[in-house]
């Protein structure tokens, strides 16, 4: 016979699936208690993220109409309902990361790097347990010192038996904590972890590229509409000014050219006279202005 709580559970968890406008299954698998708190803390008031056992969960499911989702019910999980859409979602439980310390044989995410300063730690022991790391410390004013910046484990690398604690007593936690989205259900469409996870950066790249894309095919193929014509008329205007310069045409439009293209024309004329012409061109230029000086 089915225990009393465990039917009371499912119909109370049913109840809240039908309610809710996205449910969804997520991995809690190597959570500690600690960051599974912190991660409660964070999501609280926009989801509502429920833990038990797989059985539970798939009973629940199915009282709810969710069949569809007990396909993602694996190893350790949970349910979380709420408001938001499925992509809202994804982007929050992916934002509400909690750090955690590097165990032995973990594989480094990134360079786990420990800076050269004060650590903190007074002198004892332990420098001992730092230096084995490969870590360059001293012990200066009663406290211990790294001397140089050390990378303590590379990118891709496990994380060694003697190299855990220490970046854990320095306070380096390179590890990521969040639950993990499995799938999500909305009106009846489940969307699964590759669709959810979007990232924004390459997304916007992405977008941009295809937009400039299009927008080049549209200048080139002459078609008409609101986003290229700009630039078709900026097109037509400078033909229809290349057109009126190279026909002689002088208007408004022209004459700042012609004047740019005599003055070009003077200078480089003056740059391969000789200094004798252009003392004599000089003079010419000033005998009017003085004959009119006499005239007075």
């Amino acid at each position: 016979m089915v225990a009393t709580w465990k039917t009371e559970l499912v119909d109370e968890l049913a109840k809240k699936m039908k309610a809710s406008h996205v449910v969804g299954v997520v991995g809690v698998e190597r959570i500690p208690s600690k960051q599974m708190q912190l991660i409660r803390q964070k999501i609280h008031g926009d989801v509502y993220l429920f833990v038990t056992r797989k059985s539970i969960i798939k009973r629940a499911l199915e009282m709810a109409g969710l069949v569809g989702l007990q396909d993602y019910v694996s190893g350790s999980c949970a349910i979380l309902t709420c408001e938001m859409n499925p992509f809202a979602l994804e982007k929050l439980i992916d934002s509400n990361k909690s750090k955690a310390p590097a165990k032995a044989g973990q594989i480094a995410p990134f360079d786990l790097i420990v800076p050269a300063g004060d650590t903190g730690l007074p002198a004892g022991p332990v420098i001992g347990d730092i230096q084995g790391a490969g870590i360059k410390a001293k012990i200066q004013g009663g406290t211990i010192q790294v001397s140089e910046d050390s990378v303590v484990v590379k990118a891709g690398e496990k994380v060694s038996a003697e190299a855990a604690p220490v970046l854990a007593r320095l306070g380096i936690e390179p590890i990521d904590i969040k639950l993990s989205l499995f799938a999500a259900s909305e009106a009846g469409v489940i969307y699964t972890q590759d669709i959810l996870h979007i990232n924004d950066e390459e997304t916007y790249a992405t977008l941009s590229s295809a937009y400039i894309k299009a927008l080049n095919l549209s200048f080139n193929a002459r078609i008409y509409n609101a986003k290229v014509m700009q630039y078709l008329i900026c097109e037509a205007a400078a033909k229809s000014r290349n057109l009126m310069v190279n026909a002689e045409i002088v208007n408004a439009k022209t004459i700042g050219t012609y004047l740019a293209r005599a003055d070009a024309a003077a200078k480089a004329l003056k740059s391969v006279l000789p200094k004798e012409l252009l003392e004599v061109a000089k003079e010419s230029a000033d005998e009017p202005e003085e004959s009119a000086k006499s005239s007075e």
